[in-house]
């Protein structure tokens, strides 16, 4: 069939040379990264410190790129260095003071997420974790503990194991005539599922420039909703979370007006800089094409995969399902391996299996052959035996 984003296929350089179908775990790099890098040093090399007077402002643009995206308010959103920094300055906010001192997650969160909020039991919060299975995701058990002893709610939109795609409204709603606060995890929907930030209700969102986004380490963002920021007080606050950081005043601080009072210390301005050029890929081809495309790619994944004998660890129903599909059978780990040398790029999660992910410049090609690539594979190892 015809696809104009294929078009897009020589603005990425790796898929010249590899059938490349990870994009959820480091998408591939947009070949302008070079540029916007060059960009970043030819500043430094030819104005030293007065490059920051270009650099800074670099922050709130790139940011805005990622609210256009998600439709947030303008100023709503600045950049960090990763997710954990994000999250950490969030939890730096809230206060546990029984009787609301809890915090609620399920088993399928991303390790940095768990770390971090068992990390806070030794500041008096009660860490509760719902579920024991991270392949299912507890959604009665989790409304079910969800009460007035709740400060915080913390969930992913798309589950980085599975792909499940969370309806997180009723998980925000009841989290609110409780009174407690919501941080979504977007890193494994951003660039990939459309979604209004404002309609949601979250209070927080926090994730990452590595996957979808194709922008690569060191660019985390953050979201505040701007009815509730001018309230937040950061512990985890640097010079830049200052009204005044070029004033150099001593404590006490008083932070910056809105979401600048996460921003934290020096900012990665490189980071930011190339994480830019993915960002305004993803908001020209527009999520809403992506997601479409997904629909189609998933769905040959999925049956593939099945007609195949192949265990899917995904949802089936395509509104329950992000834009990745995760496929398992014995020996997956090896077939990983032996598919990237081929020059087949997935990876493997341990108890979930082979992730596949293709994204919006990939081919319906694409993924037939990676089955049949896994196919073939199969046969090989199994005639060894």
């Amino acid at each position: 069939m015809d696809d104009p984003l294929l078009a897009w296929r020589p603005k990425f350089p790796i898929l010249a040379s590899k059938t490349y179908l990870i994009n959820n775990s480091l998408g591939a790099m947009p070949a302008s990264v070079r540029d916007a890098l060059a960009e970043y040093t030819d500043l430094w090399a030819t104005e030293g410190v007065v490059a920051w007077d270009t650099w800074l402002p670099e922050v709130a643009n790139v940011a805005a790129v990622l609210e256009d995206i998600i439709h947030a308010p303008r100023g709503s959103m600045t950049m960090s260095q990763n997710t954990t920094n994000s999250l950490a300055a969030i939890l730096s906010c809230i206060e546990y003071e029984t009787p609301r001192n809890q915090i609620v997650h399920c088993a399928g969160e991303f390790p940095t997420v768990e770390y971090l909020l068992d990390g806070q039991k030794r500041l008096g919060a009660e860490v509760v974790r719902v579920g024991d299975d991270p392949l299912v995701f507890p959604a009665g058990e989790l409304l079910e503990a969800i009460d007035e002893r709740v400060a915080l709610v913390v969930i992913s939109h798309v589950l980085f194991r599975t792909a499940e795609l969370v309806d997180v409204q009723p998980f925000v709603d009841r989290a609110h005539r409780h009174g407690a606060l919501v941080v979504l995890d977007a890193y494994q929907s951003m660039g990939a599922v459309p979604f209004d930030v404002t309609e949601l209700g979250v209070d927080f969102l926090i994730g990452g420039s590595v996957k979808w986004l194709c922008g690569g380490p060191g660019a985390g963002y953050i979201y505040a909703d701007p009815r509730i920021v001018e309230r937040l007080e950061p512990r985890l606050a640097g010079w830049f979370s200052h009204e005044r950081p070029f004033g150099f005043e001593p404590p006490p601080i008083d932070y910056a007006t809105g979401i600048a009072r996460f921003t934290g210390g020096t900012p990665n301005m490189p980071g930011y800089y190339q994480a830019r050029e993915g960002y305004r890929a993803i908001r020209e081809v527009g999520v809403e094409v992506i997601r479409e495309k997904a629909r189609r790619q998933t769905a040959i994944l999925y049956d593939g995969a099945r007609a195949r004998g192949l265990t899917v660890n995904s949802p089936e129903r395509f509104e329950s399902r992000g834009n990745h599909v995760t496929v398992d059978f014995p020996g997956a780990e090896a077939v990983k391996q032996e598919l990237i040398r081929r020059g087949f790029v997935v990876d493997y999660r341990p108890g979930a299996g082979i992730r596949i992910a293709p994204h919006f410049f990939n081919s319906d090609d694409e993924c037939r052959a990676v089955l049949d690539e896994i196919d073939a594979i199969r046969r090989v190892t199994s005639a060894g035996r």
